[in-house]
């Protein structure tokens, strides 16, 4: 589900104003010794295990049996009309036909360190214009930031604030990905793998949060009919929802190649450029691209905006657009390299697409917290 703000599209950005500087007494840097290279792209060159078989069949299981009454994650797709050439034309995707598969795998390609390409909303987040300044980050290149009602009311700005146990289970998983972290980095790759699975798993209980509970509807059906082809029906289990806009598939997105979307495209063509998207794609290529059968681009497109999100709060040059654990008590802000991240803050002060990371109904947040952390982690 997007966060719901109409402005929140690049064109009409309005941004909310307050200061949240906070300091804590006697703080020092306690990331200087981690650097975001140190999960570089050739650590994932060499991975042993398979995605598909240890990944995303074992985690979709469990997330599926916790939501029993639909099971989406491992169903079977097949290939038809509303196909999309991004379902395809990456090889190392083009086989795998569950959400599950294409989410695990979107996941595997976010660890690696990237350069975020935000330059056409860094004027809304105290980022430098120039993209080839920002330092590169992925799901592993520096720490989650441990939370609390203090922090949080910071991020949130004074906003749903979270239960204390909601915070616990939040800093349970911070503290368990944090040392998969510590362990990966040190050549630990079965702690790589199981960074892998831990964040699959949070995203495709995202993913039943987002839309999955509600995809195969009427209401669906009725908004597929006014934007598909005469003939051709909506794909089974991707949403269409229509409420101010137009929301897609498993993460709920605008299908305006100008807007949210527009740094998953840069970056998809940067990722994948003999398989290339157009930054100017129409709203018909974008429904396609975004309400394919097998969500291959809204997959990598969902967890896009989580490593954005992250490279707002690393790259930003304003204490109120970053964790307080990254301000020192003189105001001053730690290094790019030198700072944590994390998923709980407001979508104006760190380009977050996702309601439920800011606990936007007031329980959503527990929800994903309560399914990640279901089974084995």
């Amino acid at each position: 589900m997007d966060t719901g703000f109409p402005w929140f599209r690049v064109k009409g950005l309005t941004l909310l104003l307050g200061a949240v500087l906070l300091s804590a007494a006697g703080c020092t840097d306690p990331y200087q010794t981690m650097s975001p290279t140190s999960m570089s792209e050739k650590d994932f060159s060499a991975i042993t295990w398979d995605t598909y078989t240890d990944v995303s069949k074992p985690v979709s299981l469990i997330v599926d049996n916790y939501y029993a009454a639909y099971r989406e994650l491992n169903k079977v797709r097949y290939s038809s009309s509303y196909t999309s050439g991004t379902d395809s034309c990456v090889a190392e995707v083009a086989n795998q036909n569950t959400f599950a598969d294409r989410i695990s795998w979107a996941i595997l390609k976010r660890m690696r360190p990237s350069r975020a390409r935000l330059g056409y909303v860094a004027y809304a987040f105290g980022l430098p214009s120039n993209e080839s300044t920002y330092v590169s980050n992925g799901l592993l290149s520096h720490p989650l930031c441990p939370v609390s009602s203090t922090v949080l009311n910071t991020t949130y700005q004074g906003q749903n604030i979270p239960s204390a146990s909601t915070i616990n289970k939040v800093n349970t998983f911070i503290n368990t990905m944090n040392k998969y972290r510590d362990e990966a980095i040190a050549g630990n790759a079965g702690s790589q793998l199981k960074a892998q699975k831990l964040w699959s798993k949070f995203y495709m209980c995202l993913g039943y949060m987002e839309s999955l509970t509600t995809a195969d509807n009427s209401s669906n059906d009725t908004t597929a009919e006014k934007y598909l082809p005469t003939g051709v029906s909506r794909p089974a289990g991707v949403s269409f929802h229509e409420s101010t806009l137009l929301n897609l598939g498993i993460y709920q997105f605008d299908p305006d190649s100008e807007g949210n979307t527009l740094s998953c495209i840069k970056e998809w063509n940067d990722f994948f450029p003999s398989c290339p998207i157009s930054t100017t794609s129409t709203q018909t290529q974008m429904i396609k691209f975004l309400g394919s059968n097998f969500q291959t681009f809204n997959a990598f497109c969902g967890v896009t905006k989580l490593t954005n999100m992250m490279s707002v709060q690393i790259n930003t040059t304003k204490a109120r657009n970053t964790f307080p654990q990254n301000v020192a008590t003189d105001g001053s802000l730690f290094q790019p390299a030198n700072r944590c991240v994390g998923f709980t803050m407001n979508d104006n002060l760190s380009y977050n697409h996702f309601a439920p990371f800011q606990n936007g109904s007031g329980f959503t947040l527990n929800n994903i917290m309560t399914c990640t952390l279901n089974g084995a982690y």
